[in-house]
């Protein structure tokens, strides 16, 4: 079988499984690297105590935002800013909270931000998946 040939004393499945996991730690490095150059994290204690003071932007699409977000958040779509290939209007001289269920579409958007000249960029840590704190949407 073609798979199970040994290349050099390797199996091609274990080169295969080799040349994945390298993909996945560079993909991962990349975002890493991404997030540090365009915002902070900010874990959900300081992201509650802090939040009055902060414009808090769900940055996933409009049918989960429905569904549930953050209270107090407003919904801009990193797939709507990436089609228009500009940030939309917020207020400069307060802090943006960005938030996804994770921590990458979120970077993503910090870094089209940053990108725009906004200062002051803070990603919740663990994204909505790992939110303790009050929601609101359809769920509630």
């Amino acid at each position: 079988m073609l798979l199970a040939q040994t290349i050099g004393g390797f199996t091609l499945i274990y080169l295969l499984l080799v040349v994945a996991l390298l993909a996945f730690l560079i993909y991962q490095a990349y975002f890493w690297i991404k997030r540090k150059q365009s915002a902070s994290m900010i874990d959900q204690a300081d992201f509650q105590a802090t939040m009055h003071q902060a414009q808090i932007i769900d940055v996933r699409e409009a049918q989960e935002f429905r569904s549930s977000h953050i209270l107090g958040a407003r919904n801009i779509p990193y797939s709507e800013v990436r089609q228009l290939k500009k940030a939309p209007g917020l207020n400069r001289s307060q802090k943006i909270y960005l938030y996804d269920n994770g921590v990458n579409i979120a970077t993503r958007m910090a870094a089209v931000l940053k990108q725009e000249g906004y200062e002051d960029i803070y990603i919740l840590k663990g994204g909505f998946n790992e939110w303790e704190g009050k929601t609101k949407g359809t769920a509630d």
